[in-house]
């Protein structure tokens, strides 16, 4: 089963960098990804007041699943917007990526995304 979870030290998420060949910002919060408990993934980001940088979206070598790193977005992007921050940056240059999650590139060349109304469905 995939799950995706806040990290709870940094040491933990030292080690999930490593594994996951990013480098360890302990200033970022993270989540990690896992299935049937073995560690896959791992998100950093950190929010800056009115706006969040997304640093990290990467999974271990041998998992190429954009699935995975989607959900890991998602779960970043969540979290974030449930903090009330509505702009996102985010750093990773992984093209596909971007557009699955509605990154747009501005006209200083930088990825950002507006969280306003992006979790939010319409029941009919």
């Amino acid at each position: 089963m995939l799950e995706v979870k806040p990290v709870q030290t940094k040491e933990e998420q030292q080690k999930i960098c490593e594994l996951c060949r990013v480098e360890f910002n302990p200033d970022c919060l993270a989540y990690k990804t896992t299935e049937n408990g073995k560690i896959i993934g791992i998100a950093q980001f950190r929010i800056f007041g009115g706006y969040a940088v997304i640093y990290d979206l990467k999974t271990i070598d041998g998992i190429n699943d954009s699935g995975v790193l989607i959900i890991m977005g998602k779960a970043a992007l969540n979290f974030i917007n449930s903090c009330g921050v509505k702009e996102v940056i985010l750093k990773e240059e992984n093209s596909y990526l971007l557009q699955i999650l509605g990154f747009t590139l501005n006209s200083g060349g930088v990825y950002k995304l507006n969280l306003e109304g992006y979790f939010e469905c319409e029941h009919k």
